[in-house]
């Protein structure tokens, strides 16, 4: 007589339900510090965004109510960067409202709608 060995489908079955509730918790982590990654990303990108327009109202002797375009930001950017090249859109691809000089550039509605879930009003700052 041969003994055989190996699992039984119930000691199978335990496993799968073990690592799909694993799965179950982990990913709705996972997609909230996805979008909370994202956030942080575009609120760089405001960062940089608003020191080109400080640095554009310097350099070109602009008082407070000029509404500067974004070619004129392009050159205070970093050359090559994805922020430069995008013609003023965020990660997400919104457009950011950049306003007067004096004004603080502003997230777009629907880049705030698309990660609420991981950047509440008070994430944005200064920039909502």
């Amino acid at each position: 007589m041969s003994k055989k060995s190996g699992f039984t489908l119930v000691e199978i079955m335990i496993v799968v339900a073990i690592i799909g509730l694993l799965a179950a918790i982990a990913v709705p982590s996972f997609m909230r510090a996805r979008m909370r990654s994202q956030a942080s990303t575009i609120l760089n990108e405001c960062r940089q965004v608003d020191a080109a327009k400080d640095q554009y109202a310097l350099e070109n002797n602009k008082t407070g109510s000029v509404t500067p375009v974004w070619s004129d930001l392009t050159p205070y950017l970093k050359q090559g960067s994805r922020l430069q090249q995008n013609n003023g859109n965020d990660t997400l691809n919104n457009s950011f409202t950049l306003g007067a000089i004096s004004d603080r550039l502003t997230v777009n509605t629907a880049t705030k709608t698309t990660l609420s879930t991981a950047a509440d009003d008070t994430f944005w700052g200064p920039f909502s």
